[in-house]
């Protein structure tokens, strides 16, 4: 292994923010937005202490004869600034799309406290392409640390910017699916020929190892060809035991797992979908609504009493902070009747089209709830609401089935 000076940051300071408690984990125990077990935890830490004691030393007033003046940034730091806020305009575009890099905050899984965690620091991924289900995504892991680029990472250049800082390295080794609702904003946007570069250096890891003949040098990143002749840019190979970037990436791939287990929780949930007509019909909506790239959920049914619900054994599905929708009949001939709630802060409109013409249509302000109904000649379901949002069902016979992968 070629000699090098020390990595930045120090993979010390790397596992304190990934696994330590953060300030951000303070203030939300703070808040109550914790678990009990979570809360005691974070209050017999040093952290909670020191938190406590700077807020202390904060309100305890200056005399008079004290100044302050700013200290001037380093150079680094005035980089790392114009970067992020050159990024920043990315947080207008939609969700989701191939190439993205979004930004994770926090935890979300398809039902409530199915996870006793909290996510110590943020997360980022590079979306790649939808799973069987579009609320979920294939994506991989990135980071910020360039100094710890491996034979297997994809370090971004200045042909990808604008991009925020933290990140700025594709982690090929650390494949992860994405629940979509847990993408806060678009930190990057990689262009397709760049995606294809990313593509080609992953078929190249599932296939092949780091070639013994190149000597580790961390800290050193270098242009290279992947065996589909596309040029990437990448460290090189891992040493001995003493590479600190063995322990690198043992760090990010057990974080990662923040990210992977509301994606498994969410395809399991969808699998748990019963089958026959009516479970066809809600993946058809499910699937519908990811083509508009928005996001339905299964959630369990409240039972309501006197309802003359005859499809109890079915999820709802939830449009999250719109509307849930229930099923309540589908026949053989293909007649149905579905019972919708606003549950957001916009109005609602539920349609059923015969063609170009109206059979049914409801609007909904927040918080009502009314049924629509369809017969085996309807050929549309829309839902639409009044900032825009919207997607279709085709309700036609003559649908393939394989309308859901």
């Amino acid at each position: 292994m070629k000699k090098h000076f020390p990595l930045s940051p120090p993979i010390e300071q790397i596992e304190q923010r990934l696994f330590g408690v953060s300030e951000g984990l303070i203030e939300a125990v703070r808040r109550g937005e914790t678990s009990p077990a979570i809360a005691d935890t974070v209050r017999r830490s040093p952290e909670w202490t020191e938190y406590h004691s700077d807020i202390q030393d904060d309100r305890t007033p200056r005399s008079d004869e004290e100044t302050y003046s700013p200290p001037d940034l380093p150079d680094r730091i005035r980089d790392l600034i114009r970067r992020r806020v050159a990024a920043a305009p990315l947080a207008s575009l939609a969700l989701p799309a191939p190439g993205q890099i979004v930004r994770v905050d926090k935890i979300v899984t398809p039902r409530p406290a199915q996870l006793d965690a909290i996510m110590m620091a943020p997360l980022h991924v590079l979306l790649d392409a939808p799973t069987e289900a579009p609320a979920v995504w294939h994506g991989w892991l990135v980071s910020a640390e360039t100094d710890y680029a491996g034979w297997w990472d994809f370090v971004l250049q200045e042909q990808d910017a604008p991009f925020d800082p933290e990140a700025a390295m594709v982690q090929l080794w650390n494949p992860v699916r994405l629940y979509l609702p847990m993408a806060a904003r678009v930190v990057g946007r990689l262009s397709p020929a760049r995606l294809q570069a990313v593509r080609a250096l992953a078929a190249d890891f599932a296939v092949a190892e780091a070639p013994a003949n190149i000597a580790a040098w961390p800290g050193r990143v270098a242009s290279r060809t992947t065996s589909a002749g596309l040029r990437v840019t990448t460290g090189s190979p891992l040493g001995s035991e003493h590479d600190a970037r063995h322990r690198y990436q043992q760090l990010y791939f057990e974080a990662a797992e923040v990210v992977r287990e509301p994606a498994r929780l969410a395809l399991r949930a969808l699998a748990e979908i019963p089958a026959g007509r009516e479970g066809s019909l809600l993946h058809r909506l499910i699937a519908a609504a990811g083509r508009a790239a928005e996001i339905l959920l299964p959630e369990p049914r409240v039972a309501v009493a006197m309802s003359g619900d005859d499809a109890s054994g079915l999820p709802d599905l939830s449009w999250p902070g719109v509307a849930r929708l229930r099923l309540h009949e589908l026949t053989g001939k293909g007649e149905g009747r579905m019972e919708v709630t606003a549950v957001g802060t916009e109005p609602l409109a539920v349609e059923v089209r015969k063609g170009s013409e109206f059979e049914d249509r409801v609007g909904l302000l927040p918080g009502d709830v009314d049924t629509v109904a369809w017969d085996q000649g309807s050929t549309a379901l829309m839902l639409s609401t009044a900032s825009g949002r919207r997607f279709e069902l085709s309700l036609e016979p003559s649908e393939p089935p394989a309308d859901w992968p």
